[in-house]
């Protein structure tokens, strides 16, 4: 089945990256659908959805900070920054 994603009111949008030195994490949350479909692709399936309804309203990846291959490929290719 074909996830759908809500899209949010632009002044609501927003990404989020935390990191977490002592778990040795970085957290991507974004509420962006259309960042939310790159980051599919590019990291896989997000540790949690954010759901209302039957629309992703927003998503969470959390990625361990020994991935640098990973880290690198969400910076360059999902755009996350929007560069």
């Amino acid at each position: 089945m074909e996830k759908i994603y809500k899209e949010i009111n632009k002044s609501e949008t927003e990404t989020t990256i935390n990191v977490m030195y002592a778990e040795k994490i970085l957290s991507v949350y974004t509420n962006k659908a259309d960042l939310q479909r790159k980051l599919c692709k590019v990291l896989g399936e997000p540790t949690e959805e954010h759901i209302k309804g039957r629309s992703i309203i927003g998503s969470r990846w959390d990625i361990s900070l020994s991935e640098k291959s990973k880290i690198s490929q969400m910076i360059l290719k999902a755009n996350i920054f929007e560069l």
